[in-house]
């Protein structure tokens, strides 16, 4: 006598299986383990959210430049765990860096006490794209103590 295969509730949990590994939260491994690299960078994508830890640099994806995060400018954000008269923000510091080496500065800010990602930041516009800025982490909790090394920031790139 021939045995059935349960051949569907086994494909269904393959294929379950496949989509919840593909799943994360960002287009790339903030730590580029399983990413694409072009001279020796992650490559980031244009159009879809990507993670930069501080000192890192990324290339972006079909363009010449690579993106550092570079400088903490400033952190005053209200703490989360504290009520404030203002809710601050907090600014930081990209480099960019073309195929010559030349090397440019964006600032970007964030305000304290929104929600991330913040999707209606200011758009900061070089070279026929568009940054924003969606999100620096950590946010702030009063009474500990953040070194710059722990920053990473949320990056929106999109082409104009």
């Amino acid at each position: 006598m021939r045995r059935k295969t349960p051949t569907i509730p086994l494909v269904a949990f393959l294929v379950a299986g496949l989509l919840v590994s593909g799943c994360r939260d960002y287009a790339f491994d903030p730590d580029g383990s399983a990413s694409p690299t072009r001279n020796g960078l992650v490559i980031a994508p244009v159009g879809i959210p990507f993670e930069v830890a501080y000192g890192q640099s990324v290339a972006l994806e079909g363009t010449e430049l690579a993106i550092e995060f570079s400088y903490v400018a400033e952190d005053n954000r209200c703490a989360s765990n504290v009520d404030c008269v203002q809710a601050g923000r907090a600014g930081v510091v990209l480099t960019l860096t073309d195929s010559q080496n030349v090397r440019y500065q964006l600032v970007a800010h964030i305000p304290g006490l929104v929600a991330t990602p913040y999707q209606v930041n200011d758009l900061i516009q070089f070279d026929g794209l568009r940054f924003q800025l969606l999100e620096v982490s950590p946010y702030p909790l009063n009474g500990v103590e953040r070194e710059v090394k722990d920053y990473s920031v949320l990056l929106l790139v999109d082409s104009l």
